[in-house]
């Protein structure tokens, strides 16, 4: 678990900001994700929606500013919610860009080696860091972004046990059976750069709401449709 990693190592120890945009498989229409990490924390904003992931912490807060609602969850009771759904990777990378699920299908990768980042801060941009749940494809994606060296270290780790020699992903590919026909979905990295989130995405607003996790509310639903609830 990356909470118990973040013991021995800082997941991104420089600041890392990724413009993202995101290719909907049916329409053709992109989605544009502004990704600021630093220290153990990734924040994600889309459009006026934040998720703020804590990986040292284990918690993924999500302010909707438009609803004027904010929700707080465990990345455990997360995993327990997504075990078993079929959310690709793609649309859920880094986990904190949706209160989505776990990968699917096969997946492309292609890499920028002139940032290294560790194994565990490439998972975690992918969305293959726990509470996701991924398969060995997945695995087998990730270790094509392995390097040979320490080559033009840009947000490498201060612990030596956490080795930066993978390839900062520009281009993620999940490629998912739908109804027997395949469909992409594509999520490219337009630009990187080293600002910090804006204040003003952080602050849950006065007078906000408190709600239940999205990924939870559907989970009761069907657990109380199929029964296993009173």
């Amino acid at each position: 678990m990356l909470a118990f990693l973040a013991l021995f190592a800082v997941l991104f120890p420089a600041p890392l900001h990724l413009t993202r945009e995101i290719t909907d498989p049916v329409t053709g229409g992109k989605s544009v994700v502004e990704e600021y990490c630093h220290g153990n924390r990734v924040v994600a904003v889309t459009g006026t929606r934040t998720a703020i992931a804590e990986y040292d912490k284990g918690v993924l807060t999500v302010i909707d500013f438009e609803a004027g609602t904010y929700s707080v969850t465990k990345f455990d009771d997360l995993a327990r919610a997504w075990a078993g759904s079929t959310t690709t990777g793609a649309e859920r990378t880094g986990l904190a860009r949706t209160d989505s699920a776990e990968p699917a299908g096969s997946m492309q990768l292609k890499g920028d080696q002139r940032h290294l980042l560790t194994r565990d801060a490439v998972e975690v941009l992918l969305g293959l860091a726990y509470p996701s749940h991924r398969d060995a494809s997945a695995d087998a994606a990730v270790s094509t972004l392995r390097t040979q060296g320490r080559r033009a270290v840009t947000n490498a780790a201060a612990s030596e046990n956490a080795a930066a020699d993978y390839a900062l992903p520009l281009e993620q590919v999940q490629t998912i059976d739908v109804g027997g026909e395949s469909v992409e979905v594509r999520n490219t990295v337009v630009r990187v750069g080293s600002e910090l989130a804006p204040p003003d995405v952080l602050a849950v607003p006065s007078g906000a709401r408190l709600v239940e996790s999205s990924a939870i509310a559907a989970r009761r639903m069907l657990e109380e449709l199929d029964g296993k609830r009173p």
